[in-house]
């Protein structure tokens, strides 16, 4: 909780950082953050080194891309059960039950998971309301700003197959996206963040192309020239996320995020910005678990009573 109270840069500046490791730290750690460390509640960004994993999960990749888990979990409910394209309007809680209308239609259960990001949750009309503390807590959580720019070159003039760069211009940070595929040409990622993120996401795309590849230019003076084409998303531009992921100021890992996690009647509560870390689809995966268990075992104590 005292580490909770400092930002990032703050607290490793008071252990003895020196100016230059200070950015450097910036601009490795920022990249896991989406935002600057100066920002970064200094707990949530120690725990990503005194809990992680002896092995870095960021480095597998799922064969054949993420979408089959996406496929895996929609087969075995079935496509009759899904229900996409549709803007949650309204939730409705009477009688046990809860109800969920959603692009003019009404679904209604014994209990919901409600997994919508922080941000836009206040923007589903909840009846009866959210508490006060559970709405002011949505609102004050903010979201990473993020754009990925995915750029294919026509050959892969960066050599390693492991190939990752973290500059201290606009496109921030490089890796190879095309790791381990065979052919030719190739695809680097260019992930930018916080005011980066919003500079690239303000451009055309060409513009934005143009910017990324001449970055590269100390690396390789080639790399503009061979840049054929160009994919990008920024997400703090999306209207449904507002941004990639969660990230917890000072202060406030102890205090929204307990807030977060309760359960509205039965309405209950999932996603990454309520993992122990922020950003990925493990999270989500894990977070939504803990919740079903929750409603499995209030279904198993109703039935011994």
């Amino acid at each position: 909780m005292r580490l909770d109270q400092y930002d990032w840069w703050t607290w490793l500046k008071e252990i003895g950082f020196s100016e230059e490791d200070l950015l450097l730290r910036d601009l490795q750690d920022s990249t896991d953050f989406g935002e600057t460390i100066r920002m970064i509640s200094a707990y949530a960004a120690a725990a990503e080194y005194f809990e992680s994993s002896p092995a870095n999960e960021m480095d597998f990749k799922m064969e054949g891309g993420n979408s089959r888990l996406v496929n895996a979990l929609a087969s075995k409910l079935g496509n009759n059960a899904l229900h996409t394209g549709m803007r949650v309007e309204k939730i409705t809680q009477r009688g046990g039950r809860v109800t969920v209308t959603a692009g003019g239609r009404d679904f209604t259960a014994d209990a919901c998971i409600c997994t919508v990001p922080a941000r836009v949750l206040t923007k589903i009309t909840f009846d009866p309301p959210l508490p006060a503390a559970h709405a002011a807590a949505a609102n004050k959580l903010q979201y990473a700003r993020i754009v990925k720019n995915q750029i294919l070159f026509k050959e892969r003039f960066w050599g390693e197959e492991n190939f990752s760069l973290i500059s201290d211009v606009t496109s921030h940070y490089y890796f190879h996206s095309t790791k381990n595929q065979a052919g030719k040409q190739g695809i680097l990622c260019s992930y930018a963040v916080g005011e980066k993120a919003d500079v690239l996401a303000s451009q055309s795309s060409g513009r934005r192309s143009d910017i990324i590849t001449r970055d590269l230019l100390p690396l390789n003076r080639k790399a503009p020239e061979l840049a054929v084409n160009i994919q990008s998303m920024a997400w703090q531009r999306d209207a449904y996320t507002q941004g990639a992921y969660a990230f917890y100021r000072p202060g406030q890992w102890f205090t929204l995020r307990p807030i977060l996690r309760q359960p509205h009647g039965k309405i209950l509560f999932a996603g990454e910005h309520l993992a122990d870390w922020q950003g990925f689809m493990e999270g989500a995966v894990v977070t939504g678990e803990t919740a079903a268990q929750a409603l499995k075992g209030k279904s198993v104590r109703r039935r011994a009573a």
